[in-house]
C-alpha cells in the first residue's frame, strides 16, 4: 500500500507548470462547453485538437483531457440551474438537482454535484493507475451478448424515472426506442420510418432531440409560467453542507464511482448508462427520511455525477492498454496521441512510460481541479441568477440553436429541434417524464445492434450461446432483481396496509 501511494506521489510530481496551466485551461473550458446546451465535451475536444499540433504529448493530453473531464461535469450546472442538461449524461442529475434549485437550494445542489464529480474522477483515476492493464484484459473478453445485456440493464431503469407513474415512464421509454429506430436497419440496410426522406435515412441525431426536449420545452414553459430559481443560503454554508452530505454517504459515492469506472471500460455504452444505472441503484438503497427521488434527494445528484465523472477514467483503460476507445471522446483523445506519433496499446507502456505516467497525473489532477474551478463557477452562477429571467432564456435559446446547428450544419436539425421542443412542452403539460425518452433513444440502438450480432454469432441458438457466457448470465440475474424489486416493495406495502 505504501508503494502504491509513493507511486501516485511520484506521478503527480511529473507535470511541469506549463502542463498544469494547459490542464487548468482545459478544465475551465470544458466546464463552459459542457454547460452549453448542444455543445458538450466532444465538440470541445474536437475544436481543441488543432491547438495541440505543436505541443508535447503530455501538454496535449492535459488540454484535451481537461476539456473531457470539465465537460463531463459542466452539464450538471445547466441541468441544476435552468433544468436543461448541457450533456446527455447530466439528464439524471436534472431529476433531483433542479428541484433542489427551485426549492431555494441552488448553491447546495451545484456544490454537491461539483464535489461528487471531483471525488468520482479521483477514485476512477486511482483505479486507472492501479489496475488499467488487468481491467482492460477483462474487458476484451466482452462480446455482443455482454454489451446487449448491459444495455438492457440500463433500459430497466426507465420505470424508475417516471416521477410517480411507472406506466408513463415505460411509455416514454418505448417512444425513445421508436425514435431511435428511425433510419437504416443496422443489419439489412432497409429503411425504417423514413417516409421517403433523405434526411431521416441517417436517423435522428441525439443533439436536436436532447436540446429540443429539455431546452426549448423549458423555454416555452418559462414563457407560460416563469419559475425563478433562487438561493436562500450563502455559498459558504451551502459548501459546508454539501461536503458533510457527501462524507456521510460514502457507500453511494463509492458504489456509483465504481459502477462508472466499470461501465466506462465497456466500449460503446457510455456515461448515460452509468448515470442512470447508478441513479437506479441509489433508489434501491434509499436512506430513510430522505426526500423522494425526483423531489430533491441528495443521493440522486451524488450517484449521477460520481458515475459520469468516473466513466472518463474507465474509458481510458481499454484505449491505453489495447488501443480500443471506450467512447467517441476517447476516440478523439486517441487521435490526439497518434498526432504526436504515439500509438496507444500494450507497447505504449514499454516505449513511452513517461507519457503514461503523465496521462495518469493529468487525469488525477484534472479531477482535483474540478473542485476549485467548479466552486468558482458556482459563484458566477449565483450572480447570473439575479439577471432578468427573459434575458437568461434569450441567451439559452440562442446557444441552443447555435449549438445544435454547429454539430452537423444541417438545417433539418433546427426543424427537429423545434419539433422535439414543442413535443417536450406538450409532454410536460401532460405530466409525462422526458428522461426515459433519452434512455430509450441512447440504449435502444446499442441493445438492438448487439442482440442481433449475438443472434448471428450464435447462428440462431441464442439461449445455448448465452448459457456458456457467465458474465451475460450474471447481468441477466441482476436485471431480474432490478425488475422484481419494485414488485416486492409494492406487495410488501399492500400486505402492510391490509387491516387485521
Amino acid at each position: 500500500m505504501a508503494e502504491f501511494f509513493d507511486t501516485i506521489t511520484g506521478i503527480l510530481g511529473l507535470l511541469t507548470w506549463t502542463q498544469l496551466c494547459f490542464l487548468i485551461i482545459g478544465v475551465a473550458a470544458g466546464v463552459i462547453v459542457g454547460a452549453l446546451p448542444g455543445v458538450g465535451p466532444l465538440l470541445g475536444v474536437v475544436m481543441a485538437i488543432p491547438f495541440t499540433f505543436y505541443m508535447d504529448p503530455i501538454s496535449s493530453m492535459a488540454l484535451l483531457m481537461g476539456i473531457y473531464q470539465g465537460g463531463s461535469y459542466g452539464g450538471a450546472l445547466s441541468a441544476t440551474i435552468i433544468g436543461i442538461p448541457g450533456t446527455p449524461m447530466a439528464a439524471a442529475t436534472l431529476l433531483d438537482g433542479h428541484p433542489m434549485a427551485l426549492g431555494g437550494r441552488a448553491s447546495f445542489a451545484v456544490t454537491l454535484s461539483t464535489i461528487a464529480s471531483s471525488f468520482g474522477g479521483v477514485l476512477s483515476g486511482i483505479v486507472l493507475i492501479a489496475v488499467a492493464p488487468a481491467l482492460a484484459s477483462i474487458a476484451i473478453k466482452f462480446g455482443p451478448s455482454e454489451v446487449a445485456a448491459f444495455a438492457f440493464l440500463g433500459l430497466t431503469t426507465i420505470g424508475a424515472l417516471s416521477g410517480g407513474s411507472a406506466a408513463k415512464g415505460w411509455l416514454m421509454g418505448f417512444l425513445g426506442l421508436l425514435i431511435a429506430s428511425v433510419g437504416l436497419d443496422p443489419v439489412s440496410g432497409a429503411s425504417r420510418f423514413t417516409f421517403g426522406s433523405v434526411y431521416l435515412g441517417s436517423g435522428i441525431s441525439l443533439i436536436p432531440l436532447l436540446v429540443g426536449l429539455f431546452s426549448i420545452s423549458e423555454i416555452l414553459r418559462q414563457i407560460e409560467r416563469p419559475m425563478r430559481v433562487h438561493d436562500t443560503s450563502s455559498n459558504v454554508s451551502a459548501s459546508m453542507e454539501a461536503f458533510r452530505t457527501v462524507i456521510t454517504r460514502p457507500i453511494n459515492y463509492i458504489r456509483s464511482s465504481l459502477m462508472g469506472v466499470f461501465i466506462g471500460i465497456l466500449p460503446g455504452i457510455g456515461g448515460v448508462t452509468a448515470s442512470f444505472l447508478s441513479y437506479r441503484a441509489a433508489m434501491v438503497f434509499k436512506k430513510k427520511g430522505d426526500p423522494k427521488f425526483g423531489k430533491g434527494n441528495p443521493d440522486g445528484v451524488i450517484s449521477s455525477e460520481a458515475a459520469n465523472s468516473a466513466v472518463a477514467g474507465g474509458a481510458l483503460i481499454p484505449m491505453l492498454a489495447m488501443s480500443i476507445p471506450g467512447d467517441p471522446i476517447v476516440a478523439v483523445l486517441m487521435g490526439g496521441l497518434m498526432i504526436q506519433g504515439i500509438q496507444p496499446g500494450a507497447t505504449m507502456f514499454l516505449n513511452y512510460p513517461d507519457v503514461i505516467d503523465g496521462i495518469f497525473a493529468v487525469f488525477v489532477l484534472g479531477a482535483l481541479f474540478i473542485l476549485p474551478i467548479g466552486l468558482f463557477f458556482v459563484r458566477i452562477i449565483v450572480v447570473l441568477m439575479r439577471l432578468p429571467q427573459w434575458a437568461i432564456m434569450s441567451v439559452v435559446l440562442m446557444i441552443s440553436v447555435i449549438g445544435t446547428y454547429t454539430v452537423a450544419r444541417e438545417i433539418m436539425d433546427l426543424w427537429m429541434l423545434l419539433f422535439f421542443g414543442v413535443a417536450g412542452y406538450l409532454l410536460r403539460k401532460a405530466d409525462y417524464p422526458l428522461s426515459p425518452i433519452v434512455v430509450g433513444f441512447v440504449l435502444g440502438p446499442i441493445f438492438e445492434n448487439n442482440f442481433r450480432r449475438t443472434g448471428l454469432v450464435s447462428q440462431g441458438d441464442i439461449v445455448g450461446y448465452v448459457a456458456d457466457r457467465p458474465i451475460t448470465l450474471a447481468v441477466l440475474v441482476v436485471i431480474v432483481l432490478f425488475l422484481a424489486f419494485p414488485l416486492f416493495n409494492a406487495l410488501k406495502r399492500k400486505k402492510t396496509n391490509i387491516p387485521i
